[in-house]
């Protein structure tokens, strides 16, 4: 074949290329490009089929084929801004635009042109590269772009009503600027839903665009600096997710999700220019926003240009835009309507220099209301139904201007409508099914909406693409069962939105449902399957119990993305959902599988003390009717939590000792055992405590154990340690104590979420021992950690102990400051396991600033606490030492008697204890009063024999003190 076309010739068979009479060296894959694009010049042909087609089954990127279009463009003296001749639609792929004349038939081939969308139009019409109305828009984007490249970090939303040409603004912009092939483009679109959310849907869509281009380098910044986001695309990492991402992955937060997915974009930006194409996010979820609003508050360079899309209309994106343009780096550009000139420039551009009438128009100028969409299908209409036709060089008039008006309805939808109503049956059903998919949908799932096979289907679905260009082919996509099938999109979300919402409500379930079914089917239950979309399509054909499961889903979905706002939302949308089911087993075990699932979520968002959480888990372990259960298991061991957390710890070890007996998980036994070494301790069960922890570290695995881990937001190993080290004190073993200590951290430092946990032991150990410098320094880094995880409880407690360091080291008054603000702090969190402890550390603060009268106020508060709880307290003997030490300090008559008093209890509950430590204290105490008031001798002689249990170890602050009141 010779062809002509624009000056140039080309030679299929020779394979060259001449341009203005003179010959033009083209590599073959660059002519390959050319010919296949020239020989399928009545359609646009996608990047992947142009993929496909000329590399075959090679690997390459899109960076490569966007470099071959422009060498192809370069050698026919065409460019991105003119795009004569190949004209780029704007994300899907590429058409051949020009005339061509094949010299050998010498027929004409005029190329027939879609109006707005990549399909064959009617006769007479062409697309023009380029916006109208827009000068002033495209050259702030243009403004935007130079200060990209120039590195400094660039925001722009685009905002604008349906039809005013938000997408087509973008597309002019990345055609004008043929360096754009080189960068990273992320390009993401947010979804409307109507009831499941599917937390950073768009950034997800952004990666995973990018993935499909550069896989290795998507992966490996996902990898190094955010496995949170890697591990939610599993195509990414293959079958599964290794174990060494799972570990990293443990007790990560919603903090670290936000903080990774941000620094994500940061480093592709720092790796090469990055442009990061957000559109409708008037839909975007909270998530999405987050991350885009933590971009924009960031200062330091970079070249990464964000453009973001939204509609006209108010959304959560408005408070996101306004905050971004306060920064000063983001520009809000609004799309009005375009004037009178742009939408006559328009339409003399669609019919490609043909003279227009004046008449005609004046008509699309009253009709369209200046949205360049609506003038676009205006022309369309027209030309398809033969009220206007080209003959020659001129557009001719073949109705009234009467019947012209007629024909086109006053609004956008109307028009579109209209055109539906023209459709046939078959045409009209699967375009219903097309719209109850989405924007985007496959030839598989409307071959089941619509009843009918794939092959009848995909042969209709080009044949409507070809001639109606309501949407466009996308290339294909494959099931995990095995199936193969063409995908499409709309052209404009108004088509699907049009469509959708004239579907009967009873023929809108059915599709659904059917739909629902195939998806189902197609992903055999894999972890990628479409969850949201899922439930959406079940909750839609009401169907519930299928509702139920992926909605549940969804909710896990979320919370593995510590989204757990949106998860507790899902969940208990689940719920109600479960409302709907028919009373029996199979209810009572869905409703249990969510509140399973509905626990964690809860405690993330409202706390272990929340009355919900406790409802939820009595709930769920009712629901298991007796019945030995890991569900079971898991719900007494969250209810043992609660108990513990609100010092009711007779029943914390009734229910934890059901969770060991039933032997029905042995990993959540792990968890039972620690919890069990948490509550000994607070008892005053030193021993106990020591044993419990042992269990877990003689026989803890980090590779068995890491799906406990995740389950449960805690390290037992590196928390059994930190119980370890508190009893081991306690029981006399000072150095075993440290050394444990140092374990638990080192545990949390290789397993971040437990760190925090970790570090505010460890500053709990400095205070009973009587460290206060050390209890400061690692106060400051619980305070650290606690910030960086965004636990707050964490930071609370770092601030008691470090006023109590303060307070007794001579900051009285900012140590006070300290320990009564965290206090309220904590009381605010309805907390209340350690809230006597914290009353004893005020109260000893207190004593040391001259306040003894407090002090005693606040002891006495801390033992009516201490008493409202059902065992002893570890505490216990300090707190009555704490006592005898404020009456003294208050210059009572019945001082020296009342301290006396304290001191017996104080070293009473430290022998019933089993602690030396504790009971080295008081005697030390004793001494120091009889020495003043009485005998102290025989008090020396048992403060000996205490600190004989102490001999070969370093010495402690109490320690010294001790040695030195028993050689006085």
């Amino acid at each position: 074949m010779i062809a002509e076309f624009d000056g140039c010739v080309l030679d299929t068979a020779s394979q060259q290329l001449w341009r203005d009479g003179n010959p033009v060296h083209v590599e073959p894959q660059v002519l390959a490009v050319l010919e296949y694009l020239m020989a399928h010049r009545n359609r646009m042909v996608s990047k992947i089929e142009l993929l496909d087609e000329v590399w075959g089954d090679r690997f390459v990127s899109e960076s490569a084929l966007t470099s071959r279009i422009k060498l192809v463009r370069k050698a026919c003296g065409d460019s991105g801004r003119e795009q004569r001749i190949v004209k780029t639609i704007h994300s899907r792929g590429y058409r051949f635009v020009a005339e061509v004349i094949d010299r050998e038939s010498s027929a004409s081939a005029r190329v027939p042109d879609v109006v707005g969308a990549p399909a064959s139009t009617p006769d007479g019409l062409r697309e023009p590269s380029g916006v109208f109305g827009r000068d002033t828009e495209l050259a702030k984007l243009d403004q935007a772009l130079e200060q990209t490249d120039r590195g400094t970090r660039t925001a722009v939303f685009i905002r604008g009503g349906l039809g005013s040409g938000k997408s087509m603004l973008i597309a002019e912009l990345i055609e004008r600027h043929d360096h754009l092939d080189e960068w990273l483009v992320l390009q993401g679109r947010c979804m409307q839903t109507r009831g499941a959310v599917e937390p950073y849907f768009c950034l997800f869509d952004a990666f995973g665009h990018l993935a499909r281009v550069e896989p290795e380098l998507v992966r490996d910044t996902l990898d190094r600096v955010a496995p949170s986001w890697l591990a939610q695309m599993p195509a990414l990492v293959g079958v599964g997710i290794s174990e060494d991402l799972e570990r990293r992955l443990l007790g990560s937060n919603s903090a670290r999700m936000l903080r990774e997915g941000a620094e994500a974009i940061e480093v592709l930006a720092r790796t090469r220019p990055t442009l990061l194409l957000l559109e409708d996010l008037q839909w975007a979820d909270d998530c999405t926003l987050d991350v885009i609003d933590l971009l924009v508050q960031r200062r330091d360079a970079t070249r990464l240009l964000l453009l973001g899309t939204a509609g006209a209309e108010h959304s959560d994106a408005d408070l996101l835009i306004a905050t971004a343009m306060a920064t000063g780096i983001a520009t809000e550009l609004r799309l009005g309507r375009i004037d009178d000139d742009a939408v006559e420039d328009l339409v003399r551009a669609r019919f490609g220099g043909a003279q227009v009438p004046d008449e005609l128009i004046r008509i699309v100028i009253d009709r369209c209301d200046g949205v360049p969409l609506f003038a676009s299908e205006i022309l369309t209409t027209w030309i398809r139904e033969g009220h206007v036709e080209v003959v020659g060089a001129e557009v001719s008039i073949r109705s009234s201007p009467v019947a012209l008006r007629a024909t086109v309805p006053a609004t956008l939808p109307g028009l579109l409508e209209r055109e539906l109503r023209a459709l046939g049956s078959e045409e009209l059903t699967v375009l219903e099914a097309c719209a109850v998919m989405g924007d985007s949908f496959d030839g598989a799932s409307v071959a089941a909406g619509a009843g009918s096979t794939l092959p009848d289907i995909e042969r209709l679905l080009a044949g409507m693409a070809d001639r109606r260009g309501l949407f466009v082919a996308e290339g294909a996509v494959s099931y995990p069962d095995g199936t193969v099938a063409a995908s499409y999109s709309f052209t404009h979300r108004l088509y699907r939105q049009v469509v959708h919402d004239r579907i009967p409500a009873s023929r809108r379930a059915l599709l659904h449902g059917r739909i629902g079914v195939r998806l189902e089917q197609g992903y055999q239950g894999r972890s990628e399957a479409p969850v949201a979309a899922l439930a959406e399509h079940f909750i839609q054909a009401g169907d519930h119990p299928r509702a139920v499961e992926y909605l549940r889903r969804v909710g896990e979905q979320a919370a593995d993305r510590n989204a757990h706002d949106h998860a507790a939302d899902m969940l208990a949308t689940a719920l109600a959902t479960v409302d709907q089911l028919a009373e029996g087993a199979d209810r009572d075990a869905a409703e249990l599988k969510i509140r399973m699932s509905l626990g964690p979520a809860l405690v993330a968002t409202r706390g272990w003390f929340d009355q919900s959480v406790s409802a939820n888990y009595e709930t769920a372990l009712a629901l298991c009717h007796g019945l030995e259960c890991a569900e079971a298991a898991a719900a007494r061991y969250g209810l043992a939590t609660i108990s513990e957390l609100r010092g009711d710890f007779q029943r914390t070890e009734a229910l934890l000792t059901d969770v060991l007996a039933s032997e029905s998980d042995s990993e959540l036994a792990m968890a039972a055992y620690e919890l069990v070494a948490c509550s000994t301790f607070h008892q005053g069960a030193f021993d106990r405590s020591l044993e419990n922890a042992s269990r877990v570290l003689e026989t803890w695995d980090e590779d068995t154990y890491s799906v406990l881990m995740a389950r449960i937001a805690e390290h037992p190993a590196s928390s059994c340690n930190s119980w370890s080290s508190l009893a081991s004190w306690c029981l006399g073993h000072s150095d075993e104590s440290l050394r444990q200590a140092d374990r638990a951290v080192r545990l949390g430092e290789q397993n971040l979420y437990a760190l925090s946990t970790a570090t505010q032991q460890r500053a709990m150990l400095h205070q009973i021992r009587n460290e206060p410098e050390w209890c400061i320094e690692w106060a400051e880094r619980t305070r650290e950690v606690g910030r960086e995880q965004n636990y707050t409880m964490r930071i609370i407690q770092a601030d008691i102990y470090k006023g109590w360091a303060l307070g007794v080291t001579g900051s009285t008054d900012e140590g006070m400051r300290l320990v009564a603000h965290g206090l309220a702090q904590f009381r605010a969190e309805n907390a209340t396991l350690n809230e006597a402890y914290y009353l004893g550390l005020y109260a000893d603060t207190a004593l040391h600033g001259g306040q003894p009268a407090l002090a005693l106020e606040l002891l006495d508060e801390a033992l009516e606490r201490m008493h409202a709880t059902t065992r002893n307290y570890f505490f216990q003997s300090e707190l009555h030492r704490l006592r005898a030490r404020a009456y003294l300090r208050l210059e009572r008559p019945d001082a020296v008697a009342m301290a006396r008093s304290e001191l017996e209890r104080s070293h009473a509950v430290a022998d019933d204890q089993g602690s030396p430590a504790l009971a080295m204290r008081s005697v030390a105490d004793r001494v120091e009063l009889e020495a003043a008031y009485g005998d102290a001798a025989p008090w020396r002689e048992q403060l000996t024999v205490l600190l004989s249990r102490f001999d070969g170890q370093e010495p402690t602050p109490d320690i010294i003190r001790a040695r030195r009141l028993s050689e006085s």
